[in-house]
């Protein structure tokens, strides 16, 4: 023990338009999305909760793991301060997770507040398209028959 306090995490920036953006391993939740970005001045906050389903297409799906690229995190900050530069106004919050899920996990989360309810579904429609389309990040998937298929979450 040396004496000196352990650091502190990392805090959001309450003036920066996005609150957070986090690729990792943790549970993740709507709701610490929703509470993220609310405040007095949001008439309007827009969430989106992207989750395990138990099939894909017409085979029976029993887990899902997600893996990500090094620069995974790197990406997922950019795509949220380019998606809140395009929507001024908006705030933003938005964790991928990765590792091992189960159905009914919470595998992307995000949420974007707005003075109006049109920015907010537009921000948030043009989070979640273009984390689905740049962000690295793969799924591998278990199916009811034993096989399992890796799916690439990009585009």
């Amino acid at each position: 023990m040396t004496g000196e306090p352990a650091p502190e995490a990392p805090r959001p920036n309450p003036a920066s338009p996005v609150l957070f953006a986090r690729v990792d391993e943790s549970p993740i939740t709507v709701d610490e999305c929703t509470h993220a970005v609310g405040d007095a001045t949001a008439g309007a906050v827009v969430s989106f909760a992207g989750v395990v389903r138990n099939h894909d297409e017409d085979r029976g799906v029993t887990w899902l793991r997600y893996s990500a690229h090094p620069s995974a995190q790197a990406v997922l900050d950019e795509v949220a301060r380019e998606v809140a530069a395009a929507h001024p106004g908006c705030r933003i919050a938005a964790a991928h997770r990765v590792g091992d899920l189960g159905i009914g996990d919470v595998a992307l989360a995000c949420a974007v507040a707005s003075a109006h309810r049109a920015e907010a579904f537009a921000a948030c429609a043009a989070l979640v398209d273009e984390i689905k389309a740049r962000v690295p990040i793969w799924k591998e998937q278990g199916f009811t028959d034993g096989s399992t298929e890796w799916v690439a979450a990009l585009g």
